[in-house]
């Protein structure tokens, strides 16, 4: 048996309606802890615009020449805002957090699985965003990479642990303002470098012809699905159903393919495999720790907060431990991708991601949209301990992936959740049509 918040979703507790000190980790958000639009599309920007998405945008202009690494920034980030939207609105009609509502697909005790693979994936690019963050510091032996990976690390520990309503919206109206103009500011600086952003459009990528398109599309999908995934820990708050739609454009659209258009600036400008060193060649070594630094407070924030929701449905503890406990492994994570060499190191991360992540939000989005055409009235009470089709779908989906990535060499298809979504309407089909039957039912007697 679970705990009384892991069994009763809805708030209530033996003392009455819960109160909001652990961010409804495992309950449904009441009618009065919803957010303004504005809030947050803010934070949900706080992913996209960061480090490591300027890192992925430089990585883009070096490898491919301007209009072609636009195409690809546009591809990817239009793919993710569809399946950011899809999961946004189980979020926002259920009120429930990415692990909350994966109980829906996965069952009660089967959602500890995704929660599990979640918090693992959001853990690894934590710690990655603390190894770009460090990059850009001045140079040091291994002492000193550590120090930086704790201090920065201790500096979002004690910002997440604060929450939505207290850290998260409140650095993120502060702090993606600020990011952009940085940014912006050293984009100007590179343009400056070359004499001029015909030289951008004109420039030959220092890497060309090493990567295939379908692979960069690929390593993007992987890079931002689980952001995509996890929307729901942040749409559960919205007041309207146009929140969903809003937020994903800024954070998509506007936020990761911007960001990505600043970054392959300047990759394509300064064609150096180094950030620090790329900042060295502008003059602007400070002004891009301190935009590092700002950046990855908003964008670190989220993953430790999206990670700790995570992890409390999988072990059902409270966010705080659950705060420390990934924080702690994405510090060790941070120093040892800095080590490694950060952007070789991350882009091997988001490749091996690609192969299980991209199943979650295939089977969740099948189950709620297509199996049970968007109604559970059993709630969350009457749902299976363990749903075995969509573990069973799991486990085909990434067989099928591990072929086709490993074997096949494909760079694409396996970092779409469409294989697991087909698969599991497949081995659900008598489900499909009892759904669908009520609904027609339901449909006709109220027509009557």
């Amino acid at each position: 048996m679970g705990s009384d918040k892991e069994n009763n979703p809805e708030g209530q507790t033996k003392g009455g309606l819960s109160d909001s000190s652990d961010d409804f980790s495992l309950r449904k958000v009441p009618e009065s802890s919803l957010q303004g639009t504005a809030d947050i599309a803010l934070v949900r920007m706080g992913f996209t615009v960061s480090s490591s998405d300027l890192l992925f945008g430089y990585t883009i202009g070096l490898y491919f020449a301007f209009w072609q690494a636009i195409g690809v920034a546009f591809a990817y980030s239009a793919i993710i805002a569809v399946v950011s939207i899809l999961m946004g609105l189980i979020g926002f009609r259920e009120r429930t957090s990415f692990a909350l509502s994966s109980r829906f697909a996965f069952g009660r005790e089967g959602s500890r699985l995704p929660s599990f693979i979640i918090a693992a994936i959001i853990a690894g690019f934590y710690g990655y965003i603390i190894g770009i963050t460090v990059d850009v510091f001045p140079k040091g032996g291994n002492i000193a990479l550590i120090g930086y990976s704790v201090i920065l690390g201790a500096v979002f520990l004690i910002i997440s642990g604060l929450g939505f309503k207290r850290g998260l919206k409140w650095v993120a109206r502060v702090g993606v303002p600020l990011m952009v103009l940085l940014v912006v500011v050293a984009d100007a600086a590179t343009i400056s470098y070359v004499h001029g952003f015909g030289a951008i459009l004109t420039a030959v990528p220092k890497d060309a012809g090493k990567l295939g398109l379908p692979a960069i599309i690929g390593l993007g999908v992987a890079k931002w699905l689980g952001g995509a995934t996890v929307t729901p820990d942040l749409m559960r708050f919205g007041k309207n159903q146009r929140a969903v739609y809003i937020s994903t454009i800024m954070e998509f659209l506007v936020g990761n393919f911007g960001f990505n258009f600043l970054g392959l600036v300047l990759g394509l400008g300064l064609g150096v495999s180094d950030l620090g060193k790329a900042f060295g060649l502008l003059g602007i070594s400070a002004l891009a720790i301190v935009a590092f630094v700002i950046q990855s407070i908003t964008v670190e924030m989220n993953e430790l907060y999206a990670a700790s929701l995570a992890v409390s449905n999988t072990f059902g503890v409270k966010r705080f431990t659950t705060n420390l406990a990934v924080g702690i492994i994405g510090i060790f994570i941070g120093w040892y991708g800095v080590s490694q060499g950060i952007i070789t190191s991350f882009l091997t991360f988001i490749g091996y991601i690609g192969y299980a992540l991209p199943i979650i939000p295939g089977i969740m989005i099948a189950d709620y949209f297509i199996v049970r055409k968007m109604h559970y009235p059993e709630g969350f009470e009457g749902l299976k301990p363990i749903n075995w089709r969509a573990i069973a779908a799991f486990f085909v989906t990434l067989v099928i992936n591990l072929y086709l990535g490993l074997y096949l060499k494909d760079t694409l298809w396996h970092s779409l959740p469409l294989i697991s979504f087909f698969i599991y309407i497949l081995l659900s089909i008598p489900q499909t049509m009892q759904s669908w039957s009520k609904a027609s039912i339901a449909t006709q007697t109220k027509a009557g």
